[in-house]
């Protein structure tokens, strides 16, 4: 090949990059790579656009960089979003910048992403003494006007893992497409509804060491002496967490918003 273009290359490992290289020799102007590392939620991938700048240098140019005086070709951030709206952008570069925040290392440092359609945020969806969400929005079928959300092929909802799939499954049958958050990657839906995402995440009531964040940033009022201190250690699986979140709120195309449901908060 005299080209190689990589899309989604958050995904792949540093060793399965290292393959191409056998595969183009025009290692002058034969790659291009595109992705977004906030994205990175497949077990066993840390990814850098940094990473893999060294890693072309190192095993790429190693037998010609003699000859190469010249720098590596610059990184470009897209920035224009054409397919998402302001208000799930806005929602999403918060969750970036708290990934900055706690883990600098282990995401690249963009411009935030902007788009020409506004939009309204994506809400919560409350269901108070009504009970359990999915019963809410599933207790009328057909074209009954009280229906809430009227799903389709252009509609899903996102689950943590394959346990609650399942069990969403069983109690609404084939009446929606529920999705984990690793199975949605890559894929557009108008309308997409996260479902108890905080009541499944294994951080609990260390999702609160956030709340020093937004005291410092004076989103909320506090005294940070009071608040829990943030611990690599502790709270490492904060940085995955925040990443399927991210990657949850994205999947929503231009038009609609995504809806968090979760019975806890």
């Amino acid at each position: 090949m005299d080209f190689v273009y990589v899309d989604e290359v958050q995904d792949l490992t540093m060793k399965q990059l290292v393959i191409l290289k056998y595969i183009c020799k025009n290692v002058k102007e034969g790659f291009v790579f595109a992705g977004d590392t906030a994205q990175t939620i497949a077990k066993g991938v840390h990814f850098r656009f940094e990473d893999v700048k060294c890693l072309f240098y190192k095993e790429f140019l190693h037998e010609e960089k003699k000859e190469l005086n010249r720098k590596l070709s610059p990184l470009f951030n897209l920035s224009q979003n054409f397919r998402t709206h302001a208000g799930v952008l806005n929602l999403a570069q918060s969750i970036t910048e708290l990934i900055y925040h706690f883990f600098p290392e282990s995401i690249d440092k963009l411009s935030p992403e902007t788009s020409l359609v506004h939009g309204e945020a994506p809400v919560v969806l409350d269901c108070g003494c009504h009970g359990d969400a999915m019963s809410v929005i599933f207790r009328k079928q057909g074209n009954d006007s009280e229906n809430l959300i009227s799903f389709g092929s252009d509609q899903v909802i996102l689950v943590r893992d394959d346990s609650v799939k399942d069990e969403i499954t069983k109690r609404i049958g084939r009446r929606a497409i529920v999705l984990t958050i690793f199975e949605c990657k890559g894929l557009e839906f108008q309308d997409v509804l996260l479902y108890n995402f905080f009541k499944t995440s294994p951080l609990q009531e260390q999702w609160r060491i956030i709340y020093e964040y937004m005291v410092e940033n004076r989103l909320l009022p506090g005294n940070q002496e009071s608040l829990p201190q943030f611990s690599h250690l502790k709270h490492n699986i904060l940085c995955y967490e925040l990443k399927q979140l991210y990657v949850a709120v994205t999947r929503t195309k231009q038009r609609q918003v995504p809806k968090m449901v979760d019975d806890r908060y």
